[in-house]
């Protein structure tokens, strides 16, 4: 569609008549202007009759680098715990507490390496969310709300079984960044999914040597490269 030629520079500060492909083209044109990117996180899932958690550092590096820095959680050993993902089929990190010497890798998919949702650390990754919202836009019906400081977003599908169980996915984007600041997915009414957003850091430099989980981001800190904080207290 001509639509997601439209790049985000050039869509007006006010529009109210933008379409959905107007916004999903801007969003996806703004993830191909940064190299990388930086943000805090806070999420939760529900699956299996458990539930799940965590305050996360999540840094991002071109064309697939990935890091979670879990900073709290409602599980075990979650505090301190890092996952680093560089493509392929594993992953490799460490659990927190005595255990944060103690280096491993796993399959991606490994029940040691996924939410209680089944979900890897690749799908947690901006591009795979503008993937699943343009996926959406075809499988099903779209509503959008459009306010002063975000674009809310709401996906309903046709086959909830195409969609791993989601009656209804919600995505809001910050209105005049484009950045995807919460996403919600529901079984019913049921709220399952929720990761929270904030605190972006776009193109600071994050050298390749962070993406290893042996790697404390401390070594960075006189670096000059801006960074996201470890402390929960301000929160």
């Amino acid at each position: 569609m001509l639509l997601f030629l439209i790049a985000a520079s050039e869509l007006p500060l006010h529009a109210e008549s933008l379409s959905v492909y107007d916004y999903l083209a801007a969003i996806r044109d703004k993830y191909e202007q940064i190299e990388d990117y930086q943000c805090r996180m806070n999420e939760f899932s529900i699956g299996g009759g458990r539930r799940e958690e965590r305050i996360i550092n999540y840094y991002f590096k071109k064309p697939l680098l990935i890091r979670i820095d879990i900073l709290d959680g409602n599980k075990p050993l979650d505090r301190g715990s890092v996952g680093v993902y560089t493509g392929g089929e594993k992953v490799t990190g460490h659990r927190g507490g005595l255990m944060q010497g103690m280096v491993l890798s796993v399959k991606k998919d490994s029940p040691f390496a996924v939410s209680v949702r089944g979900e890897n650390i690749e799908k947690s990754n901006v591009l795979a969310v503008i993937e699943r919202m343009e996926r959406l836009v075809k499988m099903g019906t779209v509503d959008m709300d459009v306010n002063e400081n975000h674009v809310e977003f709401v996906f309903i599908p046709f086959d909830i079984h195409a969609n791993e169980g989601i009656s209804r996915d919600v995505v809001w984007i910050e209105r005049n960044t484009f950045l995807i600041t919460r996403i919600e997915r529901y079984e019913g009414e049921k709220l399952v999914q929720q990761a929270v957003r904030e605190g972006y850091i776009i193109n600071a430099g994050l050298p390749k040597e962070l993406f290893d989980a042996g790697f404390d981001t401390e070594q960075l800190k006189d670096s000059g490269i801006p960074l996201l904080s470890n402390d929960l207290s301000g929160m």
